[in-house]
């Protein structure tokens, strides 16, 4: 039963219900990604090296965050974790790229540019928790947002293989479903804006950072949108879907039980 979705299962709903069945549903574990474990490892070390910056007095250099964030993604009870597929990667191959991207000194000064907003509590606004409540569907939809800046607007991490253009920040539906769970608890984001922090893992690492501005006329479609997954979930209605980039061996966990099972 489920009990709650997030904007990351509701996007892998819209790429491929049947997928998104066996996951979420059917329960059925499949190996995870190294892009996963990486990007997972990346957000941790940015993560724990602003708190850091903040609390206290000797903060730890970003490359002992890395290794840190690096260990606890890898290992389970302090054993190396079973369920990764390495594919033609190795832990020590991508341990040494996270090394590689936070030596940069791009990389550095970018992360050292990110100045989150501290609570009342004073507390950093980091990881922080949020809900969103759509009307039509029982359950809330949650999310944790990656940094809450000094300005007040909301921003994500992302690592990426290559840049990304300022049309493709633009584009990301992620946003409004953060900007929507600020607005609904009384928060106030200046302009509606949000902010892409990404981290391209080139031959020469780059930091890109994107701001854009929002409206709330788009929260009606970001809506509407999520209603109507919900209502294919009720309806139990989970097809295939060919016709993407994940319906493939190589990224689909399922591919062996739905459309490579047949040879």
């Amino acid at each position: 039963m489920l009990d709650h979705l997030s904007y990351s299962s509701i996007s892998s709903y819209l790429m491929c219900a049947a997928n998104w069945k066996m996951h979420y549903i059917d329960k059925i574990s499949g190996p995870t990604s190294t892009a996963l474990i990486f990007g997972s490892a990346f957000h941790g070390a940015i993560e724990g090296y602003l708190i850091g910056q903040v609390k206290s007095e000797q903060p730890k250099s970003l490359i002992e965050h890395w290794q840190e964030s690096w260990k606890r993604e890898t290992t389970l009870e302090g054993q190396p974790r079973t369920d990764i597929d390495w594919m033609m990667d190795t832990p020590e191959s991508m341990c040494n790229e996270g090394v590689r991207l936070l030596s940069n000194l791009d990389i550095q000064r970018g992360i050292l540019s990110i100045k989150p907003l501290i609570g009342e509590n004073g507390k950093p606004a980091i990881e922080a928790k949020i809900e969103l409540h759509v009307p039509g569907v029982p359950i809330p939809i949650i999310g944790y947002i990656d940094v809450i800046t000094a300005d007040g607007v909301p921003g994500d991490f992302k690592t990426s293989s290559k840049s990304w253009s300022d049309d493709k920040a633009g584009d990301e539906i992620q946003t409004l479903f953060y900007l929507a769970a600020l607005n609904q608890a009384g928060i106030k984001v200046p302009d509606w804006a949000f902010t892409h922090y990404v981290f391209v893992k080139t031959k020469t690492p780059q930091f890109q950072k994107f701001t854009h501005k929002h409206n709330p006329a788009q929260l009606m479609w970001l809506f509407k949108m999520i209603q109507n997954v919900w209502k294919g979930i009720e309806a139990g209605i989970f097809p295939e879907n060919p016709g993407t980039w994940k319906c493939n061996p190589r990224y689909c966990e399922y591919w062996n039980l739905c459309r490579g099972k047949n040879g």
